[in-house]
Parts: structure tokens; sequence; C-alpha cells
């Protein structure tokens, strides 16, 4: 139980309510013990100062042989505690028990008593606990003698024992109450620390439909929050993942079955001339729409696992943007799509991978080709600022649904237009821009067309910097 949480917490609260107890009540009762053996030996040195005080005044014209019964009697029915008369050599004149009663003490309060000073002894004799009081006994300002007032003490140790017992009893309700309360309290955390455990157990086996009820707003509470986050995340992902598949097997079937179709034509032969061209021609370009579609599976592979890299060189911005531009014009022609490219004045070269900013600005124009209708506009636009450069690729296309603009760029997702591709491009482009310390934003709405934002560190107020990397 104890390798639980719920063990430990409850632990902790039950030693920590012993030591409390047992400290505590240490305390309290030593403090109770020295309370009332502070005020019995107050007693006894205030009756054995009034005893000398008595003697010097009023019986001290005698010897202290004489008058020390006198001086017993006195204070007979005044005080409980037994009183000793004793000469200035120690001898024992009078006693409150009898003559015949020896006292059984040491001597060292006595000592200081007829020494002139007022003396205390705590102890044990005959096996009973007292406290003994000397004070000297005066005559014409000499020691006479001296008296001892004495008092057991085994009623305030029998006290003691019932307190010692009481409190013990209380001290152990304590301690089962402080545990059982621990125990509830170590519930309420080990109860949604044992179903976040159970949940995260289900997740990794694939239940990704799975959910743990909130019970607290703390941080277990916030981890359950995160849990169900998580959890729908990567059901939502899982999903885009099979939707990708199909339609990644879709869009490679298609391609295979026109090439396999023609192979079996040509094989058959009785073909014109035109139609071989043709046949031949198809598979050219079927080819290299599957070439294109498993390059772009290798490059989403090697950004899943981190091992994509820039061959970064010295480049000159504006000519990259003008040889992308010259290579798509041909094509937004062929579409009624009217292409323009307006870069500033003076650009200055960028420290980049000239290859992967083709990829991403090729995967924008043909997104923006896809979705912007004929006699439609594209542009491509480039600025320099401060610290940074930005290439704008903007359409009078369709647009994108509020709803799914902040998922657009993740990968696997397709959107629901019918011309949404593999769900990797933009993903690719947002990896790139990244690795190149920039970013990459999409700004849409339905019928106002969208506008792709890429920000690439480096402007007009740094230098090119180093010529290439590898």
């Amino acid at each position: 139980m104890l390798q639980s949480i719920r063990g430990r917490l409850a632990g902790t609260y039950l030693i920590l309510a012993l030591l409390v107890a047992v400290i505590g009540e240490a305390l309290f009762l030593i403090g109770v013990r020295q309370y009332y053996l502070a005020n019995i030996r107050e007693i006894l040195e205030q009756q054995a100062r009034l005893a000398g005080s008595f003697y010097e005044q009023y019986l001290g014209k005698e010897q202290i042989e004489r008058e020390a019964p006198a001086l017993l009697e006195g204070f007979t029915g005044i005080t409980a505690a037994r009183m000793q008369v004793f000469n200035a050599d120690g001898a024992v004149l009078a006693d409150s028990l009898g003559a015949a009663a020896e006292p059984d003490l040491p001597a060292d309060d006595l000592k200081r008593a007829l020494a002139g000073e007022v003396s205390s002894w705590q102890g044990k004799t005959g096996g009973e606990p007292v406290l003994a009081v000397s004070a000297p006994l005066k005559r014409e300002g000499a020691v006479a003698g001296a008296v001892r007032c004495l008092s057991s003490l085994e009623p305030l140790e029998k006290m003691i024992r019932g307190l010692y017992l009481w409190f013990f009893l209380l001290g152990a309700g304590a301690v089962v109450l402080v545990a059982s309360i621990g125990l509830l309290l170590a519930g309420t955390i080990a109860g949604p620390v044992e179903e976040l455990t159970a949940a995260a157990a289900k997740i990794a086996g694939g239940d990704l439909t799975v959910r743990v009820r909130k019970r607290y707003e703390d941080e277990v509470g916030r981890l359950a929050d995160t849990l169900n986050h998580m959890a729908g995340e990567l059901g939502r992902l899982e999903r885009l993942k099979n939707e990708f598949i199909s339609s990644i097997s879709h869009e490679l079937r298609t391609p295979l079955t026109s090439i396999k179709g023609w192979v079996v034509t040509l094989q058959q032969g009785n073909l014109s001339g035109e139609e071989k061209e043709r046949g031949l021609q198809i598979i050219h370009q079927e080819t290299d729409r599957l070439t294109g579609m498993v390059e772009e599976l290798l490059d989403f592979s090697r950004l899943q696992s981190g091992t994509m890299t820039l061959h970064r060189k010295e480049t000159d911005l504006g000519q990259l943007l003008a040889d992308v531009v010259a290579q798509m014009l041909p094509r937004a022609r062929r579409l009624g799509l009217n292409l323009t490219l307006h870069p500033a004045a003076g650009l200055k070269p960028l420290v980049v991978d000239p290859d992967r900013l083709k990829q991403v600005l090729i995967n924008l124009l043909d997104n923006s080709f896809k979705f912007t209708p004929a006699e439609g506009k594209v542009e491509v636009k480039a600025i320099q600022e401060r610290n940074e450069t930005i290439i704008r690729v903007s359409d009078t296309g369709c647009g994108i649904l509020p709803g799914e603009l902040p998922l657009v760029g993740e990968r696997f997702y397709q959107g629901r237009a019918a011309k949404s591709g593999s769900g990797l491009g933009l993903a690719l482009c947002k990896e790139i821009a990244r690795q190149h310390g920039g970013t990459l934003t999409i700004e849409s709405s339905p019928g106002a067309g969208t506008t792709v934002c890429v920000r690439l560190p480096g402007g007009k107020g740094e230098k090119a910097g180093r010529k290439s990397e590898k």
C-alpha cells in the first residue's frame, strides 16, 4: 500500500499526527509537572522562610534546643508539610512526625541552610519522591540552626500518571481521526490519479475514445483536461491519417490504372502512330505524377523522422521568384489565370536552400491554381523589412471556410473541397519555413480569396551571412 500515492499520503498524515501528538503531549505534560512542582517549591519556601522569621522575632531569645518544639507547635495545623528543626551541628531537634523519626535525606540543602542560604532538594526517600526546602534559623543575626519543610510528590506523580493515560487516549483518538481524514484526502488525490493512469493505459492500447472525468479545479484536474485533449487530438489525427491513406491509395491507383491500361493497349498493337504517341504521352505524364507523389511522401517521411536537412547558400531571391513564376506561367495560361510577380526593388540575397524554397512556392502556386476559377488572379509579392523577408502568394479563389482555416496546414488534413490534395503539401511548406527560422501563415475568407505569407529571417538590416551550409 505504501508504494501507492494513497498509501504514501496516508502514511505521511499518520506520521505527522503521531509526531504532533507525542511531542505536543510530552511538552504539555512536562509543562504541567513543572508548573505544579514550582508551586509546591514556592509554598515550601514560603513556609520555611516564615518559620525562620517567626523564630527570629519571637523565639530567638532562648536556645534553639528549648524552642524547637514550640516552633513546630506554632505551625501545627497551618501546613501539611513535614517540618524538621536542626541545631547548628545538623542534629535533629524536632520532627513533626515524631522525635524518633530520623531524616533519610542528603544533607546538601541543610548544609547550605546552616550557611545562611535558603535551598531545596528533590529526590526520593524510602522509594517515595519528595521535595525539601531548608531555611536558616537566626538568633541575634547568627545562624543557630535550620528548619526543613518536606512534601511528598507522590500525589503530583499520581496526577501526572493519570494525565498520561488521558492524554494517551486523547492522542490515540486524534491520530485515528487524522489518519481517517488523511485517507479521505489521499483518496481525493489518488482516485483521480488512478483514473488518469487507467485512461492513459487504454489510450496506449489504442482506445482513443476514453475520457477522464474532471473532479476538481486543481493540477490533477488540469492534467485530466490535458489528457482528454490529447486523446481527442490523437483520435482526430488517427481519422485524418486513415482518410489520408485512403485518399493517397486512390491517388496512386488512378495513374497506375491509366499506365497499365495504355501498356496493355500498346502491347496489343493495331494502333495508329497518333494513338501510340498519345498513349506514350499519357504514360509519361502519369509517371511524372506518380514520381511527384512519391517524392512528397518521402519528404513527409523525412519531416516525421526529423532528417530533413537544408543545403543553404546565398540566393538571389528576385531571380528565384522570376524562375518559379516563369515555370508556372504556361500552366496558368492554360487554366485562364492571370499570374503576376511584384518583387520589391533591390531585394538583397538570402542564405536559404533554393530548391526547398522553390518547392514551397510551387506548392503554394499549385494550391492557388486549384482553387481559383478561370480569369482569376494569382499574385506573388516579395518585400524586405528590417529583419525579415516576406513573400506573399495571393489569389482571388473560393477561399477557406472559417472552421477549416485553423486546420489547413496540419499533416493529413485535406479539407472538404473536391480539389483538396494529399494533405501533406502545406505541412511540408510549414516545416521548410520553420527550418529556415521563419513562419508560414494563411489568411482567407470564403469568396474573398486566400493569402499565404512566408516570413524568412534576413532583411535590409542584415548581411547575407554565410555563403553556404550543408
